[in-house]
């Protein structure tokens, strides 16, 4: 009896692992605008709050924004319900984020909000996601977007570092608590994109008009020349223009790609004026000519139709398969 006594004992001096202590978090996204491809950013409006037992943690004064290029908040509300402490504060981030402009304008995007703990590691602190009340208000977005989707997830993340902290002197490693929301905007709004090709197809319609043109006459060829060159000109402005409105970007946009369709079938027009012109002057070579320059529309026309509709389509299928 003496020894059991003295082995219960025993068991009661060892030292007990704490519990990190599971914090629950949430949010509700209320505001999605400002997007800005040519900066790389969006904005994000959202309440962020936070329940736990501990007071000696104050969850919403540690954690990180990541990828925030500026982070406004307002000051904490902290109260005690139920046992718990109930936090929570209004935040103002603008968020980096690489926009994929390959499908415009049939493009969708998943935003990513990221909170982070800053302080706390994993063994002191470990996050639980607020699945009933975290939402995002669908009305959220700016013009001409709508939310399509909305998904979060409260996770660890493992850095290959401790960042200097002594009580992790036996590690190579630190974990923290993470929580995710991936919000899928869809652009809803395709007048800008028919406002930014409205001129190169009025280039793409000239150059289509010069096939009417007889070759006869040398003045005709220098005309149809003429209106090439400055069709060729008018899409390579448009072409420029229409950065400052979706911004520079390293992919070939829907934009561009019709952008360069079009200067390329000018350069064939010209190619084809040249010939017409060698044709036409040949002994009763006209009549030939002209048939030459009408086969030439017909395809310009047709082979011009169908590329459009193919770089559409595959635009499409890329901008909903995201």
């Amino acid at each position: 009896m003496r020894r059991a006594l003295l082995a219960f004992a025993f068991l009661l001096a060892l030292p007990l692992h704490a519990q990190p202590e599971r914090v629950v978090i949430g949010v509700y996204v209320t505001g999605l605008y400002d997007f800005n491809p040519g900066e790389n950013c969006y904005t994000v409006s959202f309440w962020v709050w936070t329940r736990h037992h501990s007071p000696q943690l104050h969850p919403l004064e540690t954690v990180v924004v990541e990828n925030a290029k500026s982070v406004t908040t307002t000051k904490s509300l902290q109260t005690v319900k139920n046992g718990e402490i109930w936090t929570q504060r209004f935040v103002i981030a603008v968020i980096r984020y690489d926009w994929q402009l390959h499908a415009y304008p049939f493009d969708s995007h998943r935003l990513p909000l990221v909170l982070e703990e800053g302080q706390y590691d994993t063994s002191q602190l470990t996050y639980v996601a607020d699945a009933a009340e975290t939402k995002v208000d669908r009305e959220s977005t700016e013009d001409g977007w709508e939310v399509d989707d909305f998904r979060f997830v409260a996770r660890d993340r493992q850095y290959p570092t401790t960042f200097g902290d002594p009580a992790l002197t036996n590690h190579t490693s630190s974990r923290f608590a993470q929580f995710r929301a991936d919000i899928l905007v869809r652009r809803t709004e395709i007048g800008i994109f028919i406002k930014l090709l409205l001129g190169a197809y009025v280039a793409f319609f000239l150059t289509m008009l010069t096939f009417r043109l007889k070759m006869d006459q040398p003045t005709f060829f220098s005309m149809r020349l003429s209106v090439l060159v400055g069709s060729l000109f008018a899409v390579l402005v448009n072409l420029r223009a229409t950065e400052a409105v979706l911004g520079r970007t390293a992919d070939f946009t829907l934009v561009d790609k019709i952008h360069l369709a079009i200067a390329f079938y000018i350069l064939i027009a010209a190619i084809a004026a040249f010939l017409s012109r060698r044709i036409a002057e040949r002994k009763e070579g006209l009549p030939q000519s002209i048939r030459f320059d009408g086969i030439g529309m017909w395809l310009f026309g047709v082979t011009f139709v169908l590329i459009n509709v193919i770089l559409i389509v595959l635009a499409v299928r890329a901008g909903a398969g995201r």
